[in-house]
């Protein structure tokens, strides 16, 4: 569910390259030195790691949070987590090779995280690393030695290669320092306390949460090749989520989301109060409007909704290292070189572009989680598919990496989406697509269709015990009535399908876009994605009730309404 005999030759490159390299950071050199000493010990062991490998994440946090004008959170705080790794055997076979004949063996990568002195202390650094790198040993030659049982087994197979090798890169940015000082932390608080504020005035919202997160993340990347990256990621967020109670005592949820790179880039108060006013007027509607019934027919999605729709449908099923599993679905993997979708359709994921016009895009980066410099990958060009999102684990016909190797703190990194591009030519305007959609409704004898407007977000399976289904979880969604009514809100809706299916349903895109930004969960943990796409009319979509949440009645009145 989606809710890496040429030992010495890689360790005289690190050597050369590695050292002196980084200027002036202190913690560079720190984990540089110990990258080479911890090389030295394991590569003279009876059985040494042909490849080793480091991520340091340097985190540097203020949070504040409001929730019914009241705060409940506040702090600023500062960590340091590795990620460590070893691979036993060689390039060709190592201890994650899988044997298909022993599945009860965990054959994961495996890596050991673990917490660091924030202090730049060399003693203590090189202690707790030297400590997590014993550890990582420890798993992976538990791991090499259940693979070599399996070596003279008759019903082996040859497998590709277990790790792909990749030319070593250099690169170093300056530190970004964005956290806000005493005086601007209170300021914050004073705005997002009035927002609060005015949310909790409203005597039917059940939920009234704003936060406020500032994050200096900078990534340490070193690896026994040579590979030596230092990387900032800041991001800065908050993030409204609101929620009201219903006649039927249940309750309907929005959210909004604002990212920036800097905090100059976060919304102004007179901003904030004014889409709180705007969501407060939309879900004084949505208490009141009828719920959904189940649907079948066309559905027009704004680009926002299709952004999260092909997320979903789409970008997890090009993921290339997760072909490799026997239980993946494996939706396209015959499929390279074939027309999957409409041909007026181009997708690109690149994860090198920072921002469309003007929006910040999350998932940008450089270079990825092992260290392989970022490009942009052409997947679909013109409805014919033409390759996966490929991180160093090898596929049949992918076998290097095209920087997607991806991964949250404390995790192995899996190939994933970054930024992901859908183009169209010969787009429609929106109100040339809403025409479409009523002449569709008339033609399959509808009385109306469905606008999706805002989502929440979705999610989809690729196992394959699991049903191929995709389920995008609308916030805003209209009726648009055949015979010219105005368009109805309705709630309690969710949009599913089968990849395959629906994308041969796509009848028109539309030609304005939008980028709809988030996090997404898979094997590798959390990682900020982004989606930049144009809006879709689908011929035939299936609507289905969504459950909704009972409300339960607080006990006590509203903090703020009983000051009042």
């Amino acid at each position: 569910m989606v809710k890496i005999a040429q030992t010495a030759l890689f360790f005289s490159v690190s050597m050369a390259i590695g050292v002196g390299v980084h200027g002036q950071d202190t913690l560079m050199r720190i984990l540089d030195t110990s990258m080479t000493e911890i090389q030295e010990d394991y590569f003279k062991k009876e059985q040494p790691p042909y490849f080793i490998d480091m991520r340091v994440h340097d985190l540097k946090t203020s949070l504040v949070q409001y929730s019914s004008g009241i705060l409940v959170s506040s702090h600023q705080s500062h960590d340091r987590i590795v990620t460590v790794g070893m691979r036993i055997g060689n390039y060709t076979k190592d201890n994650t090779s899988a044997v298909e004949e022993s599945r009860m063996i965990d054959y994961r990568i495996p890596v050991y995280s673990d917490k660091l002195p924030i202090e730049d202390d060399p003693l203590a650094l090189g202690f707790c690393l030297e400590r997590s790198f014993e550890t990582a040993y420890d798993q992976s030659l538990q791991q090499y030695r259940a693979i070599q049982k399996n070596d003279d087994h008759p019903g082996k197979q040859e497998t590709l290669p277990a790790f792909s090798i990749e030319k070593p890169s250099v690169y170093a940015e300056e530190p970004v320092r964005l956290q806000p000082d005493s005086t601007s932390f209170a300021e914050w608080k004073k705005i997002l306390k009035k927002v609060s504020e005015t949310i909790s005035n409203e005597t039917d919202v059940v939920t009234g949460d704003i936060a406020l997160m500032v994050m200096d993340e900078r990534i340490y990347y070193l690896n026994s090749e040579g590979t030596r990256i230092v990387q900032n990621r800041p991001q800065c967020q908050i993030q409204l989520i609101i929620a009201v109670k219903t006649r039927e005592s249940t309750m309907v949820p929005m959210t909004k989301t604002y990212i920036g790179r800097n905090i100059a880039a976060l919304p102004s108060a007179e901003k904030l109060e004014k889409d709180v006013h705007t969501i407060l007027l939309l879900l004084r509607d949505l208490k009141n409007a009828p719920l959904a019934d189940p649907y079948a027919g066309p559905a027009l999605l704004s680009p926002e909704a299709a952004g999260v729709f092909f997320h979903e449908i789409f970008g997890h099923r090009i993921e290339g290292q997760r072909l490799n599993s026997a239980f993946d679905s494996q939706t396209f993997m015959d499929n390279v070189g074939k027309k999957v979708i409409n041909e007026s359709i181009t997708i690109i994921s690149d994860p090198t572009q920072t921002n469309f016009n003007g929006i910040p895009l999350f998932g940008s980066y450089l270079y990825d989680d092992e260290g392989v410099p970022a490009r942009p990958v052409t997947v679909i060009d013109k409805g014919i598919l033409k390759g996966f999102l490929m991180s160093r684990i090898p596929i049949e016909g992918q076998l290097s990496s095209n920087g997607h190797g991806r991964s949250q703190l404390g995790s192995a990194p899996y190939s994933r989406q970054s930024n992901l591009f859908i183009q169209s030519s010969g787009g429609l305007s929106e109100t040339a697509m809403r025409k479409l959609l009523v002449k569709e409704c008339r033609k399959q004898g509808k009385s109306y269709g469905y606008y999706i407007k805002e989502v929440f977000g979705g999610f989809t399976s690729t196992d394959l015990l699991s049903p191929q289904v995709f389920n995008i979880l609308p916030t805003v969604v209209y009726r648009v009535y055949a015979d010219g009514r105005p368009d109805e809100l309705v709630r309690g809706v969710s949009f599913i399908g089968t990849p395959l299916a629906v994308f041969s349903e796509i009848m028109a895109t539309g030609n304005e876009y939008a980028v709809f930004n988030g996090f997404c969960g898979a094997e590798s943990g959390n990682i900020p994605v982004s989606t930049i796409s144009p809006g879709l009319l689908i011929k035939k979509m299936e609507i289905q009730k969504r459950p909704e949440s009972v409300v339960v009645v607080p006990a006590l009145p509203s903090p703020v309404l009983e000051k009042k």
